[in-house]
């Protein structure tokens, strides 16, 4: 549909419920819509009749609405009826998706009249406790004690400030740190939430009310929260919904008297107290920014990568992708994460890598770490230029290997050093690899228990693979390198994200006490790819790296 026709149904819709025009925009309307049998006036504004820019609803008169706080509303009056995921509007029939969109509006006002609308508002506090500058918090939420220390400074790249950090150190890296302060933060078993009416404070007197308000906040609290301010600190107040920063703005006068000695530092209190409405307060609303909770966002009810120490062997057109997958699964952030590679980044390999033109010349391994390390600067990330089994003692300290060369050699020598090392604390060896050209990707994870070895796969030097994801026979399978480039091998980065994935997938799945198949298979190509069900194989009797030596001590 056309704009103008869909303006022409959108008006007609509207006047048909009692709206009426009232610009500036062509698509500006007051009306009035029922919450629970009673009219609530609003105004709806649609910028976009294919709604890729949601219509705005805003409440005319907010004493319309009878309760003492109003959930979901967005800056001003406007009023948020839809949900992150967003509200699906059909453009073939914008008058029914115009009524959809007031019908939400009414339901989300009708949330307050049922007495959700406190709850609600609690649940999305931090959205009303609006600051100028951002605040993040890189310190774990999980680590903090009732009563911890920390530092404030303004995270800056140049002289461009990017946002208030709130760190354990007072240094960020990759960030200039300026205006450093020390700061408290005092962990809440509850939730925070409005003062009555009052939303959020703006004075020192707002502050006070709002503070003794809160079920969480005990009244004696009070005295060392406002000595804290006094000193030039800020407070933050982490509560199971919510993180509020506070400053207080002293006026310059006062410090300056201060300075001259012409009020004492000790009667500061007194003099602050005594025009308490008229000394600001600013607000930050922080955000949990830590490695270990950017991890448990996405993984609220399992354990991430965190929790195990981690190395990756080959950070080339897989492994560079897995690192930084594992990494945002939390390797690095608190238990050890290493990469070896012994190559050097060449033009030839960029088409598939995680890294650009930049790289070219460095060590695949070295460059992966600074990526990864760019990613959070919480992650801490060690790098060797060098085979992996020539550092077998410091191979063996990592809980899961992770094999990502896709070489046969390499393949087998982990394997058996994974068999036979009975020194090593590692648990599990995770390898990924392309099968044949690009046909499919597999990934296969060894416990070192019951189940088959990585060998057990082709037991055969020169037989076949156990479980093929292609066809070994097929020409196009077994072409070799061309162009003079003699370990080339021809396909395209998708199928290097999607080994990295299944890997990281089955990673995930072992780290959670549910290893699951241990053999995975995707097929890429499917002209050329052969579809494997997903199963854990019993050991080859005829495997040349396990058969004698089962079973394992």
């Amino acid at each position: 549909m056309d704009r103008r026709s869909a303006l022409r149904v959108i008006d007609s819709t509207l006047r048909h419920i009692g709206f009426v025009p009232t610009g500036p925009g062509p698509c500006d309307y007051d009306g009035t819509i029922l919450v629970h049998g009673k009219p609530v006036s609003v105004a709806i504004s649609i910028p976009d009749v294919q709604f890729v820019q949601k219509p705005r609803i805003h409440l005319k008169d907010r004493s319309q609405i009878p309760v003492e706080t109003l959930a979901h509303i967005e800056e001003q009056t406007g009023i948020c009826y839809s949900s992150g995921a967003g509200l699906p509007l059909d453009i073939y029939n914008p008058g029914q998706a115009i009524l959809r969109v007031l019908e939400e509006a009414k339901n989300t006002l009708e949330l307050s009249y049922g007495g959700r609308g406190q709850a609600e508002l609690i649940d999305e506090y931090q959205h009303y406790w609006r600051s100028t500058l951002p605040a993040r918090c890189f310190i774990a939420r999980s680590s903090l004690s009732v009563k911890s220390n920390a530092y404030t400074f303004i995270a800056c790249e140049g002289s461009t400030p990017k946002f208030l950090a709130l760190a354990a150190a007072s240094t960020l890296r990759g960030y200039e740190a300026k205006a450093t302060r020390p700061a408290k933060i005092w962990r809440l078993d509850g939730r925070l939430g409005p003062a009555g009416s009052m939303f959020a404070p703006s004075t020192l007197a707002d502050l006070k009310i709002w503070f003794h308000s809160q079920p969480e906040l005990k009244h004696e609290l009070w005295d060392e929260a406002f000595q804290i301010l006094l000193d030039g600190q800020m407070l933050f107040l982490a509560g199971i919904n919510a993180l509020l920063g506070i400053d207080m703005n002293i006026p310059k006068p006062i410090t300056h008297a201060v300075g001259r000695k012409a009020i004492r530092k000790r009667a500061m209190s007194r003099v602050i107290s005594s025009m308490d409405k008229k000394v600001t307060v600013e607000r930050y609303a922080g955000k949990w920014s830590s490695m270990t909770d950017v991890a448990a966002r996405n993984n609220p009810r399992d354990r991430s990568f965190s929790d195990i120490s981690v190395a990756v062997i080959g950070c080339g057109t897989i492994g560079s992708h897995l690192a930084r997958m594992i990494a945002q699964c939390g390797a690095g952030s608190s238990s050890r994460f290493t990469l070896f590679d012994p190559d050097i980044l060449t033009e030839g390999n960029i088409g598939r890598h995680l890294l650009g033109l930049d790289s070219i010349g460095q060590n695949k391994a070295h460059a992966t770490a600074e990526n990864v390390k760019r990613f959070h600067p919480g992650l801490d990330v060690f790098s060797y230029e060098a085979n992996a089994l020539d550092y077998a003692g410091l191979l063996g300290r990592h809980e899961l290997v992770i094999d990502a060369t896709g070489e046969w050699n390499v393949q087998c020598a982990l394997n058996d050093w994974f068999l036979q090392d009975k020194q090593s604390k590692t648990r599990a060896v995770l390898h990924s690899w392309v099968f044949m050209n690009g046909a499919s990707v597999q990934s296969f994870l060894n416990l070192k228990d019951q189940f088959a070895c990585f060998r057990c796969l082709k037991p055969s030097f020169n037989g076949q693979w156990r479980y093929p994801a292609g066809d070994e026979r097929e020409p196009l399978n077994l072409r070799p390198a061309t162009c003079g480039d003699g370990s080339f091998v021809p396909f395209t980065v998708d199928t290097s994200v999607m080994a990295a994935s299944l890997a990281t997938r089955a990673g995930l799945d072992w780290i959670n006490n549910n290893p699951g198949p241990r053999l995975r298979t995707i097929v890429v190509d499917y002209q050329r790819g052969r579809e494997q069900k997903p199963r854990t194989p019993a050991p080859s009797p005829t495997c040349p790296a396990c058969s004698t030596i089962r079973p394992f001590q």
